[in-house]
């Protein structure tokens, strides 16, 4: 087993906490990633479950909430190299079925959609003006999936001076390693890494303040 004690030594994974406001973000919980057949596998079905139950009670606190979707164009290789190494994503063009939100966590009126065409829910969408419009500090990060979209987002939400805060039981990968190493990083480096529990007690305090 590796030493992973240099992580400690080198004064890695300290925590960042909450700041004075928080939004809650959704990343690419589309129905072709709840299909092993397209893009889904691994846990990423729990944790859209667990992802629903966090949205009824950040909507109950009234909190901001952003999803990101990818929509692919409509002209082939209009997504570059991303497009290159996962072809299948092409096939994400607006009208697809599978570009469609999962039902259980379908947005709702008034609820930012940022639509994306490569990893970061930040690239080449308006999300961070909607975030600092809402004098937003803190990110809670849920979506699929971990080592990619889910990773890209949060270390954009690092760059643009954000606290990320990922729902461990809200973000899913197609595989078990993947997930649980880059979980293991993005906790060292760009965020926090909480269970759902602690923050839907957070948003229950926050709410009764």
């Amino acid at each position: 087993m590796s030493d992973l004690s240099i992580y400690e030594r080198q004064g890695l994974g300290k925590p960042l906490g909450f700041g004075r406001k928080t939004a809650l973000l959704v990343i690419d919980f589309q129905l072709g990633f709840t299909r092993e057949d397209a893009f889904g596998g691994f846990n990423i079905n729990d944790a859209i479950t667990a992802t629903a139950e966090l949205l009824g009670h950040a909507r109950a606190a009234g909190m901001p909430i952003a999803h990101a979707c990818f929509i692919a164009p409509d002209a082939v290789g209009g997504i570059g190299p991303f497009g290159e190494k996962i072809p299948n994503l092409l096939k994400l063009t607006a009208d697809a079925p599978d570009t469609a939100f999962a039902p259980a966590v379908t947005p709702r009126d008034g609820e930012y959609i940022a639509r994306k065409q490569h990893a970061s829910a930040f690239f080449g969408t308006g999300l961070s003006s909607w975030l600092r419009a809402n004098g937003v500090d803190t990110l809670l990060v849920t979506g699929c999936t971990t080592s990619g979209c889910v990773r890209a987002s949060v270390i954009d939400a690092s760059a643009h001076g954000l606290r990320p805060i990922i729902v461990e039981e809200c973000v899913g990968d197609r595989a078990e390693e993947p997930h649980r190493a880059n979980l293991f990083d993005m906790r060292q480096k760009y965020a926090d890494v909480l269970p759902l529990q602690a923050v839907i007690d957070r948003i229950g305090v926050a709410q009764a303040a």
